[in-house]
């Protein structure tokens, strides 16, 4: 036998037909298995005579459930022995049934947990990477929330849109619009994982979020902590102070870009910190976005010059931007922090509490609940009533670990008799324990 007979690989198109089986119309045999699930169809196919049919599954709204990293983590020691961290979370019976409850749901296709960016970030620099990562691919099964600077524009977007055409904004929180795919199909039996990106670097996300913190941590000693003023105040000038910013930023990308230009030499390669100065910012691309709202009507056509920059003039003129619900939510927070600066609180946010603020602003309208750190829920229950959104309610935290149980609970009890029915023709009894309309 030759190296390369050796090495050949025998493909057999049997093996992506899974239980459960049932009896073959045709042939008569208990092969008749599942070999695809897509959307709400499934298709059945006989591992003998090959006979295939398609078949219908109910609708399904998922509840969309985002679990921080403290809790992926904590999933991830709980089924560790070697961590240290282990003894102490099987201890707690709270773990062990949050573990079984949220992936039973999962299963049961029944609440969906995507991953997203700050999960991603946090588990690349940890040395359980690996495990981390296989953790909250487990639980997403594939489907991650969308970049934070693509939410911002698509807010932003429709602020801008609103304005050309003399309506209020209406903002599209379906999490649909911000998902890698739709939350409410019946999954596959398996999805596909790659590795980490190789252009995203350990080294480089830890230097964004120092010098994220270090500013955070600048204003809170050298601003907040002296200026004795109200929540109101410093939750607008949050909002107000960020069409700045992006200005501010478009000019020194500008300014990067001409300095990477000035600078190259055709004989070396481009570094990717040249390379990330020479490509258009997140705000150059906003700002590009603006004008061409401003520029073309939904209903074609050019507006004229002068529309266009009386438009823009106006939108920015009222500083629609700070009307975006991610800003919002993150000025809120900010704005709690300064309260608490000003009273006297000595210690400012860690790192890690600048990470949960970007995932409520970002994440909470398109999700049912949130699953965060006792510290960022209290933050955001600090918020004054009068400018608390109804989304609070959606934060659980270890200090209502029981709420959050329940919740779960309350979930798999609302599982009809339908729904087992076709979750055992697809997926088989397995997951099926403690839910009521299964004993039925």
């Amino acid at each position: 036998m030759t190296a390369a007979m050796a090495d050949t690989i025998t493909f057999d198109p049997r093996n992506f037909i899974g239980e459960p089986y049932r009896i073959c119309p045709k042939c008569g045999h208990g092969v008749f298995g599942i070999l695809l699930i897509r959307g709400s169809r499934y298709t059945r196919r006989c591992r003998d005579c090959w006979t295939t049919a398609d078949f219908r599954l109910p609708t399904l709204r998922k509840k969309i459930i985002y679990l921080d990293q403290f809790v992926i983590s904590n999933l991830v020691k709980l089924k560790n022995p070697t961590t240290p961290a282990q003894a102490k979370l099987a201890a707690d019976p709270f773990w062990q049934e949050l573990y079984d409850l949220i992936f039973q749901l999962r299963h049961l296709q029944m609440i969906c947990c995507p991953d997203s960016w700050s999960h991603e970030e946090e588990s690349r620099i940890s040395n359980m990477n690996a495990d981390l990562k296989e953790m909250y691919e487990r639980l997403s099964g594939g489907n991650s929330f969308e970049q934070f600077d693509g939410i911002k524009a698509k807010q932003i977007g429709e602020l801008a849109l609103a304005w050309s055409e003399g309506r209020e904004p209406q903002f599209n929180f379906d999490p649909r619009s911000v998902l890698s795919k739709d939350p409410d199909e019946w999954d596959e039996r398996f999805y596909i994982s790659v590795q980490d990106n190789p252009f995203v670097t350990e080294a480089g996300i830890r230097q964004t979020r120092q010098a994220h913190h270090a500013n955070v941590v600048r204003l809170f000693k050298d601003v907040w902590a002296k200026q004795v003023r109200d929540f109101d105040y410093w939750y607008d000038l949050e909002r107000t102070d960020y069409q700045r910013a992006i200005a501010q930023s478009v000019v020194q990308s500008q300014r990067e870009r001409q300095g990477v230009i000035a600078s190259i030499d055709p004989r070396e390669q481009m570094s990717m910190e040249a390379l990330n100065k020479f490509l258009p910012s997140f705000a150059e691309g906003l700002l590009t976005s603006i004008l061409h709202v401003m520029q073309f009507p939904r209903e074609g056509g050019v507006r004229s010059p002068e529309e266009q920059t009386k438009l823009l003039a106006c939108f920015s003129k009222a500083n629609r931007i700070s009307e975006a619900p991610f800003l919002k939510l993150q000025a809120m927070m900010y704005a709690v922090i300064a309260m608490k600066a000003a009273a006297g609180q000595r210690e400012p946010p860690n790192e890690g509490m600048t990470t949960d603020i970007d995932n409520v602003a970002h994440l909470l309208p398109y999700c049912d609940a949130m699953f965060l750190d006792k510290e960022c829920r209290a933050l955001m229950l600090n918020v004054p009533m009068h400018v608390r959104p109804d989304d609070a309610k959606k934060l659980y935290s270890m200090q209502v670990k029981v709420e959050f149980l329940a919740f779960l609970r309350e979930i798999r009890d609302s599982i009809t008799v339908e729904h087992v029915q076709a979750i055992r023709e697809v997926y088989g009894d397995k997951d099926l324990r403690g839910v009521p309309a299964a004993q039925q």
